[in-house]
């Protein structure tokens, strides 16, 4: 006689073979039977108790931006739910991977003004990538693997599930999906690295624009291996901060401000070919750097930009980044900036040096 599985199960048999290493969360009733397994099963996630769902993504959200796979959280129903809007719409602007699973009242008391009973699915649906609610048992572990992949594809951000309580309590007789192979994405076509080696060669002043998705492991160490041959100013959002190592600092310019008041806005307005790496515009909209749209911008990335007025690429080099960045290297080696652009470097870099000064003095 084999022992009975519930819904519950395998919510939990799916996060560890996903190799899920920790949940962040606050249990409730609508939800209790998951934390249970969590709770007594050695093989499962480490269950983090947290003193609200809000902190308990924002956790998650930490996992998937360090990690690059989805952290995950859990929560009850009604407020523990709508708790997760802020965190969860945080994380997909930011494009960090988060898979949130949300207890639900029992279904036959979905469409009833019962307490806490509201449409999860539809509410979290603006917040994230993926929003869906579980109504058969059978479809846990498919649609978990789903929300999984969707949330770390691609630009990341969160996945949302909602779960009612009948469903995690009913007997299954399915077993948990193992996880896939994640789909291989390869570099940009070569015509387009080409065609960007060639624009790099004819610029007067070319600037890397590096954004949130240069901050990936794998991308930081090809761009650091681009410039370390090829000696190509850079700039920073906020989000793509530590990207450049301290051994490439004569590389960078520091970061755009709000105010366009900053050195590396400066470069970007004077520079004649932004080069623009896993950046988006919500990070700092390109209407502060691109006021006058004049800016010739090229995007290295692995998903189509978003098109605004301020923001019109003339060509995108959509991919792997890091793999893009390692075929561009053998294009552009030995290029060398123009010698007034390499005064204008310096003469920026005195600036910078000269504000490090005051600022020490002030201290």
């Amino acid at each position: 006689m084999t022992d009975k599985k519930f819904g519950s199960d395998l919510v939990v048999d799916s996060l560890i073979n996903h190799n899920v290493k920790y949940v962040f969360g606050i249990p409730g009733a609508k939800i209790d039977r998951v934390f249970d397994r969590l709770e007594h099963d050695p093989k499962a996630p480490e269950l983090i108790i947290t003193h609200h769902e809000q902190g308990a993504a924002f956790m998650a959200q930490a996992v998937g931006r360090i990690t690059g796979e989805p952290g995950v959280v859990l929560v009850t129903s009604g407020p523990g739910v709508s708790n997760l809007a802020t965190p969860l719409l945080t994380a997909t602007s930011e494009g960090d991977a988060i898979l949130a699973i949300g207890g639900q009242v029992k279904r036959a008391d979905r469409l009833k003004r019962a307490h806490q009973s509201m449409d999860n699915a539809q509410m979290m649906a603006p917040a994230s990538k993926y929003s869906q609610e579980i109504l058969d048992p059978s479809t846990i572990s498919e649609t978990v693997a789903n929300a999984y992949r969707i949330a770390k594809g691609g630009r990341a951000g969160s996945s949302f599930l909602s779960i009612p309580q009948d469903v995690t309590d009913s007997e299954v007789s399915v077993n948990a999906i193992k996880p896939l192979s994640d789909p291989k994405m390869g570099n940009a076509s070569i015509d387009d690295i080409n065609y960007l080696a060639q624009a790099i060669k004819n610029a007067v002043l070319p600037v890397i624009l590096v954004g949130a998705g240069g901050s990936d492991e794998k991308v930081a160490k090809a761009l650091r291996n681009l410039l370390s041959h090829v000696s190509i100013p850079v700039v920073e959002t906020f989000q793509g901060a530590g990207v450049i190592s301290r051994d490439l600092e004569h590389t960078f310019f520091g970061r755009i401000g709000l105010f366009r008041n900053q050195p590396g806005d400066m470069l970007l307005k004077r520079s004649d070919l932004v080069i623009a790496v896993g950046y988006d515009p919500i990070e700092y909209e390109a209407r502060n750097w691109n006021a006058e749209i004049d800016s010739r911008i090229v995007v290295i990335d692995n998903a189509i930009a978003e098109i605004d007025t301020y923001y019109q690429p003339e060509r995108e080099l959509i991919g792997d980044i890091a793999q893009t960045l390692e075929n561009l290297l053998p294009a552009v080696r030995g290029y060398n900036l123009p010698e007034g652009s390499v005064e204008y470097l310096k003469g920026l870099r005195d600036v910078i040096n000269q504000h490090e000064f005051d600022v020490e003095a002030a201290e």
